[in-house]
């Protein structure tokens, strides 16, 4: 069953800015570009004065941010050890930023590893630690985090509930009732519960093409905590449309909410199915975090479920070109994106895939001053 596309809305200033900058952009005025987004920035994040390039202007007070980190499965040998400068860069500079930027949560969106080894994931850990106790987080399971039957061990063992138990913002995870841990259970599949400028979320992150069982624990626990405000981060999403059968499909054929799917079997559920038979149904849901799709790499579409809400589904998997801050700005019923490479200071305003600044800073509408 299919669902009906909203285009998104900007506010008036924005939109004729972005307009200007990409018809700049197109001609290759690239300098000029990046001086009408600073201008843009100004406006849009109520920055009073200059912006620099290489400074992200702070979150002004009545706002909050939720950090999303894309695929980090950009790994390097350096010295016969494992590194990885994107992943350290952005977990640092969010670390570094919680106050400034205000940042209420962070949600990974999976494929935190590229190969499935000890050595990946000890780093990961390693990594993922300079957050812990200082900021709830999240991570959903992606593809090339779990072997394609659905087994992820390794993630388990590294970021198992337990680690996370003695937090007050931990909602609790799926339980597999065949006490099989290796498929969806022990923390493949968690919940997390916020609190900022007086609204209340629950985040879900679900595994790479979470299984029926998984859907069905997902339904209750939004149904459970059907007052808060939910977002859900799920790895796969969107992206080409139909499974690519050759390497050009990636990039030129239809893309939207994806048909196909790489994990789990029989058992596992495509983007679409997931939609169609668990996404669609709250009420409460107004966003959908996704990553996967490094040749797609930004895409974004709103759709509408069963009881009339708008549901924003954001992909971003940027790989060594940027992180995703998003800023709610409840007064103004706004959610400000922003893509910040924090290797170079800078906001991503073009990629070789994607040239046009608007797909990578844009403004997404949510009413934040009603109930959910």
């Amino acid at each position: 069953m299919g669902s009906r596309v909203i285009p998104i809305t900007l506010h008036p200033a924005e939109s004729v800015i972005l307009k200007s900058i990409d018809k700049l952009f197109s001609a290759s005025a690239a300098a000029n570009a990046v001086l009408l987004l600073l201008a843009w920035a100004a406006i849009t994040l109520g920055v009073v004065g200059a912006v620099r390039a290489d400074e992200f202007p702070p979150a002004p007070a009545g706002t909050f941010s939720l950090v999303v980190i894309p695929d980090t499965q950009h790994y390097k040998i350096k010295k016969k050890k494992v590194d990885n400068d994107a992943f350290e860069s952005y977990v640092r500079w969010t670390v570094n930023n919680l106050r400034k930027q205000r940042v209420a949560f962070v949600s990974h969106v999976g494929d935190v590893v590229d190969v499935n080894e000890r050595k990946q994931w000890a780093f990961a850990r390693q990594t993922m630690d300079l957050l812990h106790g200082r900021v709830p987080y999240g991570i959903s399971v992606g593809n090339h985090d779990m072997a394609a039957s659905g087994d992820s061990s390794l993630f388990q063992e590294m970021f198992a509930a337990s680690r996370f138990a003695r937090f007050d913002w931990y909602g609790g995870y799926y339980r597999n009732p065949d006490g099989d841990f290796a498929h969806s259970g022990n923390n493949a599949n968690s919940f997390q519960l916020f609190t900022a400028e007086g609204l209340d979320f629950i985040i879900l992150h679900l595994e790479c093409n979470a299984p029926d069982d998984v859907l069905d624990w997902a339904d209750d626990i939004l149904e459970r905590h059907a007052l808060r405000r939910a977002i859900i981060t799920t790895h796969m999403g969107l992206g080409p449309r139909d499974r690519p059968k050759t390497p050009e499909d990636f990039f030129q054929s239809p893309k939207g909410r994806m048909t196909w799917k790489k994990c789990h079997g029989k058992r596992g559920n495509s983007p679409q199915k997931m939609w169609e038979k668990c996404f669609r149904k709250h009420a409460n849901l107004f966003l959908i975090c996704c990553g996967d799709q490094s040749r797609t790499q930004t895409m974004r579409q709103t759709a509408r479920g069963v009881q009339g809400n708008f549901v924003h589904e954001v992909l971003s998997d940027y790989g060594e070109q940027g992180m995703r801050v998003m800023r709610f700005v409840p007064a103004r019923n706004r959610i400000e994106v922003r893509t910040w490479n924090s290797l170079t200071n800078k906001f991503c305003t073009s990629t070789e895939f994607v040239p046009r600044p608007s797909e990578h800073q844009f403004s997404l509408l949510y009413k934040m001053t009603t109930s959910p």
